[in-house]
């Protein structure tokens, strides 16, 4: 038996530990230290510099879910991008008494962490690979960082064939930088350290899901121009022609858009700004695919790296593109650079076959009935909270549901990945046109505009979506059938569309008899899926996580493993859906 960890030291720490070729388990740190995008900052001396550490929880996580210990290990091999460093850093915080264990991917190796995360778990026996990313590895010669990079997968072998870098000085920009340089504009950041702090020193992450959740509100804009120039592999940018554009047209339209303004989303300027940038990307994203295709002579694609998140422009490149065959992981953000180097090391280094099809990501550990009830007895005992428990089946849930009833459900190990794909998620019926909005407004205090997604028995997918194929991982949005998208009003978005998850039985079966039962009851074989989280929290691992999210929401019911757990004497909040059933309005 051999054991490999591996470990992204990059925002969104995370470890992920494969046996004989085989992931056995994976967790992001922000799962367990609940710090959005954990980066493992620790402030040392008197608050003179910051230093980072190895995703600590995450690597005693896999190790405890796995039974071993950490000498165990037959090889520990880590990434980071930019100064990388994974070396010294894994040594320094790492308490493995055989240092020589200890390595890296070849540098540069940011992209190749992504390529093995995409390529390797595929299925696919040969493919192309593209990685498009907001930063990767810094080459050492002359400190030029990864932008995008093609790579040919055929067996156990990653080649890479075309890449290209970008400066220090952003006088060229990757795709992710361009993105995230108008998120920013627009004010969509996760606020984490100090004013100045972060990319373009916006003070945090930029939250581009919001951008491309905004898009569709606005309007093509063709006199805006091209604001990216392709040259073959390339795509280039500069900040310099950013902030210029930027300023020519906050000076031209954009007088109601205030920059301290926290609504200033709601602007047109706003709203045009976040479809033009999107359908750049998407632009940016055929194009580069249209150079996988020619170059390889591949009909298959794996895609993976933060830019591939944008699920909209996965779609075009589904729906447009040459390639017959995509696949792209649930964590394609720098999360899943530990499963890519895990898997690196296993194949690469120790010789192990690839591991088999990724067909989910429930790679956290379950949680017993004891350590459920421990919870319970914690959040009883210290919130004042009163609730009342029983055991409980899907079909339970199921019946609350159609009922326009907000369910949490809490379900075996978690996902990998920044996707609720059934097993941390708040469940809904996609049917009440109130739902999104309340969802919105009352339970996850998000942006009113933000949309959310349907769940879909995969057996059912092509009837209510202009879809075809496996949509598992949520990275797709193809458009809800015309016909009936006025049954699934709080699933579908303001362009008719809806980022989809299929859910097969063979999977997810507890996730996939839910939907089963509603649709046995409703005749609708889908539900509204969201993460199991407040606004900017990571979502919740653990029974506690989730009866502490539980007791300061507004959510009605928590399915707890088996249990369900309501709060007791609890009068619905006056714009609740069930206030207005359906059937009262002759909808049902």
């Amino acid at each position: 038996m051999s054991l490999v960890l591996g470990l992204n030291l990059s925002h969104d720490r995370s470890a992920c530990l494969v046996r004989d070729g085989e992931i056995v388990v994976a967790i992001e740190e922000e799962r367990l230290d609940r710090i959005k995008h954990s980066e493992g900052f620790l402030v040392q001396g008197h608050f003179e510099r910051l230093t980072k550490t190895i995703p600590i929880k995450s690597v005693a996580y896999c190790l405890d879910a796995a039974g071993v210990g950490i000498d165990d290990l037959d090889l520990v091999i880590g990434n980071r991008p930019l100064g990388d460093g994974a070396v010294w850093r894994i040594v320094r915080d790492l308490p493995i008494k055989d240092k020589s264990k200890v390595r890296e991917l070849p540098l540069p190796g940011h992209h190749l962490g992504h390529a093995a995360c995409a390529f390797y778990p595929s299925g696919f026996e040969q493919a192309a690979v593209l990685v498009v990313d907001q930063a990767g590895a810094r080459y050492p010669q002359d400190r030029r960082i990864e932008k995008h990079t093609l790579f040919r997968g055929e067996g156990s072998t990653l080649t890479p064939i075309k890449g290209v870098e970008y400066p220090e000085d952003y006088s060229d920009m990757s795709l992710g930088l361009f993105y995230d340089f108008f998120t920013a504009k627009l004010g969509f950041v996760t606020r984490y350290g100090t004013p100045g702090w972060g990319v373009f020193g916006c003070g945090g992450y930029p939250e581009a899901g919001k951008t491309m959740g905004l898009a569709p509100y606005g309007r093509v804009r063709p006199d805006w121009g091209d604001w990216l120039a392709f040259d073959g592999f390339d795509v280039r940018v500069s900040q310099q022609s950013l902030d210029e554009t930027w300023q020519r047209l906050l000076a031209e339209e954009g007088a109601e858009f205030d920059p301290v303004d926290p609504l200033r989303w709601q602007t047109q300027f706003a709203r045009d700004v976040a479809r033009k940038v999107q359908d750049e990307l998407e632009r940016a994203m055929l194009h580069l695919t249209a150079f996988a295709f020619e170059t390889t002579g591949m009909d298959r694609i794996c895609m993976a790296g933060g830019v591939l998140l944008n699920s909209v422009a996965n779609e075009r490149v589904r729906t447009e593109s040459d390639f017959t065959h995509i696949f792209i992981p649930a964590p394609a953000g720098d999360a899943g650079v530990a499963i890519g180097v895990a898997l690196y090391g296993s194949i690469t280094l120790l010789g192990h076959d690839r591991p088999k099809e990724m067909r989910h990501v429930y790679f956290g550990r379950a949680y017993t009935r004891q350590e459920t009830m421990d919870a319970l007895a914690v959040v009883t005992g210290h919130t004042g909270t009163e609730l009342a428990w029983r055991e409980a089946e899907p079909r339970d849930v199921a019946e609350l549901l159609a009922r326009h009833q907000v369910v949490g459900w809490f379900s075996g190990g978690s996902e990998m990945g920044p996707r609720a794909l059934g097993h941390r998620s708040m469940l809904a019926d996609p049917r009440h046109p109130a739902m999104r909005d309340y969802l919105n407004n009352v339970v996850k205090h998000r942006e009113p505009f933000r949309p959310y997604a349907p769940s879909v028995l995969a057996e059912e997918a092509g009837k209510w979506f202009d879809f075809s194929g496996e949509s598992p991982f949520m990275l797709l949005v193809p458009s809800v059938c015309a016909s009936l998208r006025s049954q699934l009003p709080a699933i579908t978005h303001v362009d008719g569309t809806a980022r989809l998850q299929s859910v097969s039985a063979e999977d997810n079966p507890s996730y996939h008899e839910v939907i089963a039962e509603f649709a046995a009851i409703t005749g609708v074989p889908v539900v509204l899926n969201t993460s199991f989280n407040d606004a900017g929290e990571p979502i919740v691992e653990s029974p506690l996580h989730a009866l502490c999210t539980f007791v300061r929401t507004e959510m009605d019911h928590l399915f707890l493993d088996g249990l369900l757990v309501s709060k007791a004497g609890r009068e619905l909040p006056v714009t609740h859906p069930a206030r207005a059933p359906l059937a009262a309005t002759g909808r049902e």
